[in-house]
């Protein structure tokens, strides 16, 4: 036979196709006679009961007419009259089952027989027995009344003995068919398990033989051979078969080289995850991904760089050959094109395949290295370019095209251990501002109460006791003037006392945010416009605002030079919003003034955020956000 084994299957699988459809044909239409067969004689099933209901009612139509005639008890009116209802669509349903036109004619006498029955006879029967007429209870009435019945059970017996021999003619012929439907089947099934025993030998002997020896090689190669290959010397299927075979062993062979690519890349991952999660010094952080991304993508150097605020950037580690790796800080122009200038610009990775138009000292050093591309990846922290990792080699072929995406899984790592570097710095600084402002306040409260209050209270004990020995020597006008004295004395004791206690917490805050701020801008030589909510809130958080409009207005006050000011504070969306605004001289710095530190950390101690809008000659604008606590 010509053709390859597709041409051979398609033939053997037609033939087989062929005799089993056949076979099937055979089958179905014999199911299908026997199906309409045994359709048939359900049908006649049906029309036999449908018949026999309706006799049914045309007798509760005579035996309650009877019983009523015979008794003239109405209650025997009851099955007369659901009878009389129901068999009007009762006759219907035996005409509309009645399809043979025979059992269609009788199905017709039996619907006006019996409408007949009710209509001439039945119904003006049962009137004039209720209006005690005595020919409705003659006898005669009664025996026209079985007559009549006797007529239409007739003719049901002729229509059901007639569907009867309709029902076993197809219920003969339903076996018949079945019958016919087995043979066919049978006849179907052994020349299909034949035409398949033969099928199946030709398989074994064209496929499953070469398939088996295929087999047998992806064991081999399975079991670690990569090298496996098998000999091309197969026709048609198979010969494609070994060359899908070689080829795939091929592929095995390179995907174990990019697996073994990729765990070396995780384990450098894992190493450099390693010293973020334990916090190193950021230098040995530093060296240890240059020494990583070195040698995982093959580079001739490599280099991590930080921005500046002056527009220059600072080599922090490298690694690589001579001039490359070196111990000395080292400062970069961001002029011209160059991988640090791009990537400062857009903050996305950058790769560069010459340095022509480069800034002139860093092509000079790249080509001292003969170093011809490089690639680099930014370093973000908190949405800011901290600075780029770079990778460089004397071979641009040697950049693969993914080196971006490999270079960023590095990056993120620097990135988070920057910055949970620099949130220790800033809890760390704000821990021991927190202590410095707690150790100042207590050495002012110290030194006021010593100063101040106490004093005065010293020199009221001391006035009343001369006042006593000069009681006792009796020198009246003398006692007056110590008595006026050391109540002037007490009188101020009280008010420094009163000034130090408002000082912690004010007492008109009990009153409310609004009524605190008030009684803060009473004091203050300045045009203040307040809007302030009424809205009661949390003692500390009233506090935290009441502290940061204080210490706000004190800024203003003494640095700012302004006319005005406006302090507003309104809640929404779950959070209390704090702004005072000025219109001074401006350039106020979150970083250079202790108070607003103060406020800064008094904002994040209550989970808020505190910020500076402090334009040069356009005044400040300090807002605070405090979350309202729920409940």
């Amino acid at each position: 036979m010509r053709g390859g084994l597709a041409f051979r299957t398609i033939v053997a699988s037609a033939l087989l196709a062929i005799l089993v459809g056949a076979a099937f044909a055979v089958l179905v239409r014999a199911i299908e006679e026997e199906r309409d067969s045994a359709a048939l004689a359900t049908h006649s099933q049906q029309v036999i009961a449908t018949a026999s209901g309706l006799e049914r009612l045309v007798l509760d139509l005579e035996t309650g007419q009877r019983g009523f005639l015979i008794t003239r008890d109405s209650r025997f009116l009851d099955p007369w009259r659901e009878a009389r209802a129901a068999y009007p669509a009762a006759s219907r349903d035996l005409i509309r089952l009645a399809v043979v036109p025979a059992q269609d004619r009788r199905a017709r006498r039996i619907a006006a027989a019996v409408e007949s029955y009710v209509r001439d006879y039945s119904v003006p029967l049962v009137e004039a027995a209720s209006l005690r007429e005595p020919s409705a209870s003659s006898a005669a009435s009664l025996d026209e009344g079985r007559q009549r019945v006797n007529t239409i059970r007739g003719l049901f017996d002729q229509f059901v003995a007639a569907e009867r021999r309709l029902f076993a003619t197809r219920d003969d012929r339903a076996g018949v068919d079945a019958r016919q439907a087995v043979v066919g089947a049978a006849v179907g099934l052994a020349a299909s398990v034949l035409l398949i025993a033969l099928f199946g030998a030709y398989l074994t002997r064209a496929i499953a033989m070469p398939v088996r020896r295929a087999a047998a090689m992806a064991g081999r190669l399975a079991g670690g051979d990569l090298a496996t290959r098998m000999p091309e010397t197969g026709t048609g299927e198979i010969g494609a078969l070994e060359h899908s075979f070689n080829t795939m062993a091929g592929s095995l062979e390179a995907s174990r080289d990019e697996l073994r690519q990729l765990a070396d890349e995780q384990a450098a991952l894992r190493r450099v995850a390693t010293l973020v999660a334990r916090g190193v010094p950021a230098a040995e952080l530093f060296d240890a991904v240059a020494v990583e991304v070195l040698g995982l993508l093959g580079a001739d150097g490599t280099r991590l760089v930080r921005y500046e605020p002056d527009g220059t950037a600072t080599g922090v580690a490298g690694r690589g050959e001579a001039g490359v790796e070196t111990g000395e800080v080292e400062r970069f122009p961001l002029d011209g094109e160059s991988v640090m200038a791009t990537v400062l610009r857009t903050g996305r990775p950058a790769r560069l395949d010459t340095y022509e138009g480069a800034n002139p000292s860093v092509a000079e050093k790249m080509r001292e290295m003969w170093l011809q591309s490089a690639v680099g990846a930014p370093v973000i922290v908190e949405d800011r370019v901290w600075g780029v990792m770079i990778a460089a080699w004397k071979d641009s072929k040697a950049l693969l095209a993914d080196t971006e995406e490999r270079m960023a899984q590095f990056t993120e790592l620097i990135a988070t251990a920057i910055a949970n570097a620099q949130s220790r710095a800033e809890l760390a600084a704000s821990r021991a501002r927190v202590v410095a402002t707690a150790d100042d306040t207590r050495r002012r409260i110290e030194r006021d109460l010593h100063d101040g209050a106490q004093q005065r209270l010293v020199h009221t004990v001391i006035t009343l006791k001369l006042a006593q020995r000069t009681m006792g020597d009796g020198g009246g006008e003398s006692l007056t003037g110590l008595v006026d004295e050391a109540l002037e004395h007490a009188e101020r004791a009280t008010a420094e006392l009163r000034d130090l206690a408002h000082g912690v917490i004010p007492a008109a805050l009990n009153r409310g945010l609004r009524a605190g701020i008030e009684t803060l801008v009473s004091r203050v030589r300045l045009q203040v416009s307040i809007e302030v909510t009424d809205e009661r809130l949390p003692q500390a958080l009233e506090a935290t605002a009441y502290f940061v409009v204080a210490e706000a207005l004190t800024n203003v006050v003494k640095h700012a030079d302004a006319r005005r000011a406006q302090i507003k504070a309104y809640v929404d969306d779950g959070a209390l919003h704090v702004e005072v605004r000025d219109d001074g001289v401006g350039g106020a710095q979150l970083d250079g003034s202790s108070g607003l530190l103060g406020l800064y950390d008094r904002a994040a101690a209550v989970n808020g955020m505190l910020t500076v809008d402090s334009t040069p000659g356009r005044g400040t604008t300090i807002s605070a956000t405090l979350p309202v606590p729920e409940g």
